[in-house]
């Protein structure tokens, strides 16, 4: 009988503390949620600044396990020109928060770790009954937010699946809009460091009379490195589909594409390793050099971009393909292994936002840039094809190319390389002009090779940079050594005047 009653006195005290820590959990968040909503929008405002977000919370009521309020979130454009532009409402529904330490719907969802705040939340019919009759008469999306005593946030998100149409949306114009079950997970500290996303999507689908995009196995997710600028990420689709209905139908098919990498979102310096298993181009009409797909397999591409300290832009990109399915035929596999340093950062003016950095910008600094091709090889069964330079130039920019000036005085340096066998040209052309077969005859690839050597010799005849043969191969050969701090320049192992240099290139 003690026993029996020590036992009912601990569950007593301990249902008394839990309701006093309930409680003052709940004081806590009522003395703290302004601030926090406050701390969070300026977090997104000024994480970008296209528009301004803004949050509002009302019918405050506090009770002794769970909290309710209404909450409204909007955004508005900045620096719009339109007068009658108004807010628009992102969010606009009732909210229940349940106090820690171990609210009752945090368990149910399998969270065993003291949490001092948990919010579930499911999109009512009034909030959008649109949304709500498409997902069968059930919220469309539903989720929680857990918040730790550590002020660590994590946010789960989950849509249903739904079919749109244009009478639904009237943004769809015209289509139909196919959404599978999906998930979205963010999470990080309340002061918005350590931010984390996860975004998963089975499908994603849009039909129209001309366009069809079909996206399968999408996962996205982002973390932070060091600083809020600069993030991780990984980016992969499973399968994509891409139908164009025009003057003849053609789809794009892209397996297993998977990006990864990290970037800096205000000045755009980032390293990126992507790739596809499978890229293929069919055509419902061999209208296009009677070829009807076009398949390029395991293809590698792999960027760098740096701004660096004279506010100009370094980088490099490398790309490989296994190979190129020409209808049946087999074109073989091609690299490329290029970089630059010192390259004006108007060149990538669509890319770079700089506007923070206005106080480094110098634009009477001269600009000197280095161009490498470092590599580009064609490989198939009958050889290779070579090409690789390197060129310096000095005050080349956005504002001379686009004016198609005469750069070519601007070129401090070039050395250029170019080895193009007949027989490996001779092969390709065989190949372009006989998709259905899967292999060309020497016949063939004799006619096609002896077509490239007149029309080579019918245009370049006269050229004195190129030669016809090297070590008894016949092709296309370069070999330049130019600088401009010399008279002379080396062409094919021999030397010409750099006047006479510059108008063969004319």
């Amino acid at each position: 009988m003690k026993k029996t009653t020590l036992a009912i006195g601990i569950v007593a005290v301990l249902g008394v503390a839990y309701v006093g820590i309930a409680w003052q959990t709940g004081n806590i968040i009522e003395n703290n949620i302004d601030n926090q909503l406050a701390q969070i929008t300026a977090k997104i405002n000024e994480f970008q600044d296209d528009f301004t977000v803004s949050v509002m919370k009302s019918n405050y009521e506090k009770n002794i396990f769970s909290t309710k309020l209404h909450l409204t979130v909007t955004v508005s454009p900045q620096n719009t020109l339109d007068e009658n532009a108004k807010p628009k409402t992102l969010f606009d529904d009732d909210i229940t928060i349940h106090h820690g330490p171990f609210p009752i719907a945090a368990l149910a969802k399998g969270t065993l770790a003291p949490q001092k705040a948990w919010l579930e939340y499911e999109m009512t019919e009034q909030s959008n009954p649109t949304l709500w009759k498409l997902a069968g008469n059930q919220p469309f999306i539903a989720g929680h937010i857990g918040i730790s005593y550590g002020e660590y946030i994590t946010l789960k998100l989950a849509n249903k699946a739904i079919q749109v149409t244009q009478s639904e949306i009237p943004t769809i114009d015209n289509g139909l809009l196919n959404v599978s079950n999906g998930s979205y997970t963010f999470s990080g500290y309340a002061d918005a460091t350590d931010v984390k996303a996860k975004v998963q999507l089975d499908k994603l689908d849009y039909i129209s009379d001309d366009n069809n995009y079909s996206l399968k196995d999408v996962n996205v997710s982002l973390k932070p490195l060091n600083t809020l600028e600069d993030f991780e990420y990984q980016f992969n689709i499973g399968h994509a589909k891409y139908t164009l209905d025009g003057i003849t139908k053609s789809t794009v098919n892209i397996d297993n594409f998977q990006s990864k990498g990290n970037f800096n979102y205000k000045n755009q310096n980032g390293d990126t390793q992507s790739s596809v298993d499978k890229l293929a181009f069919t055509f419902a009409t061999a209208s296009f050099s009677k070829v009807q797909s076009v398949v390029i397999n395991n293809m590698i591409v792999n960027q760098k971009s740096t701004l660096n300290n004279a506010n100009t832009v370094d980088g490099s990109l490398f790309s490989s393909i296994d190979s190129i399915l020409w209808g049946q035929q087999n074109l073989g596999k091609v690299s490329l292994d290029f970089n630059f340093q010192g390259a004006d950062k108007d060149l990538f003016s669509d890319q770079f936002s700089l506007e923070d950095f206005d106080e480094i910008i110098d634009s009477s600094r001269p600009v000197h840039t280095k161009f490498s091709l470092n590599k580009f090889n064609w490989h198939n069964a009958a050889g290779d094809i070579n090409f690789n330079f390197v060129m310096d130039v000095k005050d080349i920019g956005k504002d001379a190319l686009e004016n198609n000036n005469n750069n070519v005085d601007k070129i401090d340096r070039l050395k250029l390389q170019l080895s193009a066998p007949f027989d490996v040209l001779g092969r390709i052309s065989a190949q372009i002009e006989h998709p259905n077969t899967d292999n060309v005859t020497p016949e063939q690839i004799n006619k096609a090779s002896s077509n490239l050597v007149m029309m080579s010799k019918m245009f370049l005849y006269n050229s004195p940079i190129v030669n016809f043969s090297k070590d008894g191969k016949q092709g296309i050969f370069t070999d330049i050594e130019y600088s401009r701090a010399l008279d002379n320049v080396k062409v094919n192992d021999k030397t010409m005047t750099k006047k006479a240099f510059l108008n063969s290139l004319q």
